[in-house]
């Protein structure tokens, strides 16, 4: 089934407007008289020599994807440039999916690169980000071409004019209506506490503010002044200013904002500097003997990058417009990885409605303090580095400073105890003493029940009370130790288990407590993979097709679960890969808590009876026929335990798909069998002969009969990307021939149902899957 484009366009307006009109196209380009001859009389010859492609091309069915595939099959100049000229109808996120696709043609197609250079070229004008994706993924696929060629192309000339700005991207203010609930300005750089203590305020600071006003006026200038004669310092860590182009078009001057940038700032090299000092961080690990020592050095680094920060830089895979503020660089982490050393960090962003215009936060000091309500922390427990509660009435005051204090320390919350946590005021006011509040505390008492009988009673206030008997609360107790979430302790050898163990949630609220712009309301975390030595085009392609596939299974209402990793390849050995939240890998589980798969799954979801254990045993089977398919299908390899997640939800996912398709690790071919499915696994479905298991069968049948409806959404990905590509995945044969076989068109759906159950049980006994294992296990101490 195809995706419908909402308002389609007439045939007829699609043949009189031209591509000028469409987009802001850069100066040089024809005139709109031109293009309109032009695009008329291409849909003429097409009128003429294909009327049936032409009535395609102008329905609602003719989607991104079928332009892609026609664009690389066709070999008519007149059809690739017709569609050439279709693609600025599609939504741009529509087209960005296929960018890999489109930047593979321009590259290795000359005849397609000429009927999409002018799309390109007017993205990359309207666009940084646009501009910076085509240069991160030209520079990865034009390393492979030079090497077989030194003689430069279009593509690298290309690559050089986006880097040097030729098509230096427009920035242009919009002022936001007030009444726009959904922008995001300077009032969301104020405090909350502030805010709502604001219109207290506001009579009393208006006639100050009328008699400051001519005076801000001259500073803002003076200080506008004064940041065009700053010296530029992209790339400095330790200048201050490393990630600053020192624009300041959109800074108030005499009360008043440009509309538009004017001046000669570089627009891509803030986020360029910014995404390399993060790999040389990650090319610097390696060298480092130890993980502790790795994680030390890496929060130092880490540091470095906070000198620099707040700036106009931002996560490129997080789809809403923000800036970054600050590293909690206490939380850094190394991977697991035996020849490499990725490591995650948690960034703290704050939205905004632009990148380029918003105004940035003021730079807060982590040794300032900011007052807080004790409301804000109430709620909040304190929380030692395995989990547990703890008190710490009794304990020793530490230092207020934020770089002083431990990666899991927590507010005290007490009945008269004021809240403070590190921060700097916004406006620089001093903030009011808060006010005591009392709490009423809870206190268990003894009250006589009966003569002889007596009865624990919870007493939140003189009206109210609950009666708990002792034989409730000596079965509460049994019942807590043989469930609810286990917590990793801290391990040297491992330090990532408890930090990706911890859950997301109270990741964030402990973060924000403690971090100087958390009280700022539009204050977000975001976690990101930073990984070098590795070549991430493996991981973008499987990403493409599983997103591809978990469309069609949504729309074929196939009951499965598959959760792709946002990949940003930015050269052809590094990049930046989105984490799976709230997910530890099954060598993780196996490691920290000695259990069996199925023993895990009763301590965290409660008894085999229980709801949350079985809506967790539905999710595990539906995501493990999910991958069981993408791993046939993809002939992805590599599958031991530190590659398969396990989330809090019970759903299995798996990560790193550096070998699929031809390539195998180190090229020993082990793992023969279809995908991975382990006795342990089935022993979570309860047996060979449960309805899970047969369900799980169902499920990946259903599955490929929706994959195999719509193969032609899926094959062009895969097809595309292994025309002249050097890729490891490509390396051997013709990769989509075997893939087109996978899908089994020349089988009913009776015999497709049949291969399924023999597939299904020689995958479950093959010897080359433990063996594997075995390897893995005495090699790099991954758990089996």
């Amino acid at each position: 089934m195809f995706l419908r484009r909402s308002n389609p366009k007439p045939l007829a307006a699609i043949n009189n407007t031209s591509v000028a009109e469409k987009e802001n196209v850069p100066d040089g380009d024809k005139d709109s008289s031109t293009a309109n001859r032009a695009n008329t009389s291409t849909s003429e010859y097409l009128a003429q020599k294909h009327p049936g492609l032409l009535r395609l091309f102008g329905s609602t069915v003719c989607t991104v994807s079928i332009a892609i595939s026609y664009l690389f099959s066709s070999k008519e100049p007149v059809v690739q440039q017709y569609l050439g000229e279709k693609l600025f109808e599609y939504p741009h996120e529509e087209v960005d999916f296929y960018l890999p696709q489109l930047i593979n043609m321009y590259i290795h197609i000359p005849s397609v690169s000429a009927v999409i250079q002018k799309y390109i070229t007017a993205r990359c004008s309207a666009s940084v980000n646009f501009s910076l994706l085509c240069a991160w993924l030209l520079s990865a696929y034009i390393g492979d071409q030079m090497r077989l060629s030194k003689k430069p192309n279009d593509a690298v000339r290309l690559l050089f004019d986006i880097l040097y700005e030729k098509y230096k991207p427009k920035i242009c203010y919009k002022p936001t209506l007030p009444s726009d609930s959904t922008s995001v300005g300077y009032r969301d750089h104020v405090p909350v506490d502030e805010e709502e203590e604001g219109t207290e305020r506001s009579n009393q600071k208006h006639r100050s503010n009328i008699s400051e006003f001519s005076a801000s006026i001259s500073t803002d200038e003076t200080n506008r002044q004064h940041r065009r004669h700053v010296k530029l310092c992209l790339g400095d860590l330790n200048s201050g200013h490393a990630f600053d182009n020192n624009c300041t078009c959109f800074e108030h001057g005499y009360g008043f904002r440009e509309s538009e940038c004017t001046c000669n700032a570089p627009r891509l090299s803030p986020e360029r500097e910014f995404l390399a000092a993060l790999i040389n961080i990650g090319k610097q690990l390696p060298q480092v003997p130890t993980k502790e020592k790795k994680t030390q050095h890496l929060i130092s680094e880490i540091k470095r990058l906070n000198m620099n920060l707040p700036a106009r830089v931002w996560i490129p895979f997080c789809s809403l417009p923000h800036h970054i503020v600050r590293f909690a660089y206490t939380e850094a982490t190394v991977l697991n990885s035996r020849d490499r050393a990725p490591y995650i960090v948690y960034i703290e962003i704050v939205l905004c409605d632009d990148i380029f215009v918003s105004p940035l936060p003021p730079k807060q000091s982590d040794s300032k303090l900011r007052w807080t309500r004790s409301e804000e922390n109430i709620h909040h427990p304190m929380i030692s580095a395995n989990g547990n509660n703890v008190d710490y009435n009794n304990c020793e005051t530490q230092s207020l400073d934020a770089e002083s204090t431990e990666p899991y320390r927590m507010s005290i919350n007490d009945e008269y105890t004021d809240i403070w946590s590190t921060s700097e005021e916004i406006n620089g006011d001093e903030q009011p003493s808060p006010k005591r509040n009392g709490h009423r505390s809870h206190h268990l008492v003894l009250s006589s029940y009966h003569s002889d009988t007596q009865s624990i009673r919870s007493v939140e206030s003189h009206t109210s009370q609950q009666e708990i008997m002792p034989a409730d609360i000596r079965k509460r107790l049994s019942e807590a130790k043989l469930t609810g979430p286990i917590t990793f302790d801290r391990d040297p050898d491992d330090p990532s288990a408890a930090t990706l163990k911890e859950p997301w949630d109270k990741k964030e609220q402990r973060i924000r407590q403690s971090s100087p712009y958390g009280h700022m309301k539009n204050w977000r975390l975001v976690a990101a993979i930073v990984k070098c030595g590795d070549d991430l085009r493996h991981e973008l392609l499987a990403y493409q097709f599983m997103i591809k596939l978990k469309e069609i299974w949504k729309n074929e209402s196939v009951p499965v679960f598959v959760r792709p990793s946002n990949i940003l390849v930015l050269s052809n050995n590094s990049g930046l890969i989105e984490p799976i939240l709230n997910a530890v890998s099954l060598h993780q589980i196996k490691r920290n808590s000695n259990l069996s798969l199925r023993d895990y799954f009763l301590h965290e979801f409660g008894t085999e009876t229980s709801e949350q254990f079985l809506n967790a045993v539905r999710n595990f089977v539906q995501s493990c026929a999910a991958y069981s398919i993408v791993c046939y299908l993809l002939q992805v390899k590599d599958r031991h335990n530190g590659n398969i997640l396990l989330d809090d939800e019970g759903h299995i996912i798996h990560i790193d798909f550096g070998f699929m398709l031809s390539s195998t690790p180190k090229n020993l071919g082990f793992e023969s069998s279809a995908f991975k499915i382990t006795q342990e696994f089935v022993d979570i479905m309860d047996g060979l002969e449960s309805d899970m298991y047969k369900y799980y069968k169902i499920l990946i049948f259903r599955g490929l009969i929706a994959a195999r409806k719509h193969m032609d959404q899926l094959m062009p990905i895969v097809e595309i990307m292994q025309h002249g590509s050097q890729l490891n995945c490509f390396s051997k044969g013709n990769v989509t021939s075997g893939l087109k076989e996978r899908f089994h068109l020349n089988m009913t759906d009776e015999q497709l149902e049949f291969y399924v159950e023999k597939m299904v049980e020689s995958s479950l006994n093959s010897l080359t899957t433990k063996v594997y294992d075995t390897f893995q296990y005495y090699t790099s101490g991954i758990s089996k």
